[in-house]
């Protein structure tokens, strides 16, 4: 009987860490959309940030080869290229994209982002500011 009732205790505790952690998500989400403030969360939401940016800035240096220009045969190529080093292309120009800076986290993003890809923040185009 007593390892059953340890059992469902267990059960119940881990129902209500996932509870508690939807909730906290929800609450975060709230304050990041400005419907909810309080002191307490400013210095999560510091953390939370700091965090999703450290995160970002690991998958970036992951996907490094992803992010690269490619030439037609697969090299990569630096935009300053006017010719493919490995199949000697000539490189049409490519154009970077105008960038602006998220206000909430100062991480760069394409100008014409609703949202700021590290933190969340909704990005108003006209402006060029976050909100």
């Amino acid at each position: 009987m007593n390892e059953y009732v340890n059992q469902e205790i267990e059960r119940l505790k881990r129902e209500k860490s996932k509870l508690l952690a939807k909730l906290g998500q929800s609450i975060y989400y709230q304050y990041r959309i400005g419907q909810f403030y309080s002191e307490e969360l400013t210095e999560f939401e510091e953390k939370i940030s700091s965090l999703d940016a450290e995160m970002y800035e690991l998958k970036s240096k992951l996907n490094r080869d992803d992010l690269q220009f490619r030439c037609s045969c697969g090299h990569a190529i630096d935009l300053n290229d006017t010719y493919c080093s490995r199949c000697g292309k000539k490189i049409e120009s490519v154009k970077e994209e105008e960038t602006s800076y998220c206000r909430a986290c100062g991480t760069e993003m394409a100008l014409h982002s609703n949202f700021c890809h590290v933190c969340g923040s909704r990005h108003n185009q006209k402006q060029g500011v976050s909100t």
